[in-house]
């Protein structure tokens, strides 16, 4: 029998805001999601599951995208009352990390008087890791909240996604935010206000798509 919804929507949800708050403070730091014994619905990490718990109320949107799209969708508004809506209006997009890279040109990217409306989006990969693994990107984080430049390792995330990010950060203050998440509650942030480099380990050999 699977459990029962487990989240204090106070305790939980404050100390999972503010390790989200940190990974956006300090971009590529690692910082791991405390477990929870939650009722899961599939298509979508538990880390993912428990920021959309922490971040998402009645005030906010979302739309999940890919396979399962409408479990996830119907799962997470029953849990948060936050409100489906399109990719073009959605504060908050949850996709999997092989997922093509189309959609980001849809997201919205804020205006200049109101840059912070504009979407994050929350990404489910294999593995993030200080230490390179097989078929991991390398990403390479530099700006606001990191001192020279930040490596760090990623697995199961289609680079298409983080050149369509790049194209949609290019004028900021506009632009998108980008959380990943991975199996082990590992999560990193890249907010829009840092550039970064990539490269693909030479054994990359995923199939991912554009």
């Amino acid at each position: 029998m699977q459990s029962e919804i487990i989240y204090d929507e106070i305790f939980d949800a404050q100390e999972h805001f503010r390790l989200i708050l940190d990974s956006m403070a300090r971009p590529g730091k690692i910082n791991v999601i405390p477990d929870l014994d939650i009722r899961m619905t599939a298509g979508i990490s538990k880390a993912s599951t428990l920021i959309a718990f922490s971040l998402l109320n009645t005030d906010a949107s979302f739309c999940a995208i890919g396979e399962l799209s409408n479990d996830i969708e119907e799962f997470i508004t029953l849990h948060t009352t936050a409100k489906i809506e399109t990719l073009q209006k959605a504060d908050f997009v949850f996709v999997k990390g092989d997922q093509s890279a189309g959609f980001i040109a849809e997201l919205k990217i804020g205006t200049l008087p109101y840059p912070e409306d504009s979407a994050t989006i929350v990404v489910d990969v294999l593995n993030i890791s200080i230490d390179e693994t097989a078929d991991s990107i390398q990403l390479n984080l530099k700006g606001p909240g990191v001192k020279t430049i930040e490596t760090v390792y990623v697995t199961g995330l289609n680079h298409a996604i983080l050149d369509a990010v790049r194209e949609q950060n290019y004028e900021f203050p506009l632009g998108i935010d980008l959380v990943l998440t991975d199996l082990e509650n590992n999560m990193i942030c890249i907010p829009r206000s840092n550039d970064f480099t990539y490269e693909l380990a030479e054994t990359d050999n995923q199939p991912y798509y554009n």
